[in-house]
């Protein structure tokens, strides 16, 4: 992954860190910024890496929790039909409780697992 965000306390500072990282890149490993390269304000947050990151905090991308209510009404229907596949839901489990433990997302984790709950799985080895 070569991404990365830097917060900085305002413009100028940006800016002077901006002209600094592109002159390292270009003089000691001959490589250049992307052209969509920049800086902006943060007041909003920065959406990267499925996450949304702010100066005080980090957050789950809105459109990750909607990816996930969506796999539980799969899920939900795969239950019903008896086409559960017991061992890809505990791996998508997992994997979005990993994700999410690198954000503020204590409720979210909470309400995933009442909604694994009322799923009623059981291990279907």
């Amino acid at each position: 992954m070569d991404d990365f965000v830097i917060l900085v306390p305002n413009k100028e500072k940006a800016k002077e860190i901006f002209n600094l990282i592109s002159v390292f890149l270009h003089d000691r490993l001959n490589l250049q910024l992307n052209d969509k390269s920049k800086y902006f304000l943060s007041k909003a947050g920065i959406d990267f890496c499925g996450y949304k990151i702010f100066e005080t905090h980090i957050l789950l991308r809105k459109r990750y929790k909607k990816k996930m209510k969506k796999k539980f009404k799969l899920w939900k229907k795969l239950i019903a039909n008896d086409k559960f596949c017991y061992e890809k839901f505990i791996k998508s489990v997992n994997s979005c409780k990993g994700h999410a433990s690198h954000a503020n997302s204590y409720n979210f984790i909470s309400k995933l697992d009442k909604d694994i709950e009322c799923l009623n799985v059981k291990d279907k080895k």
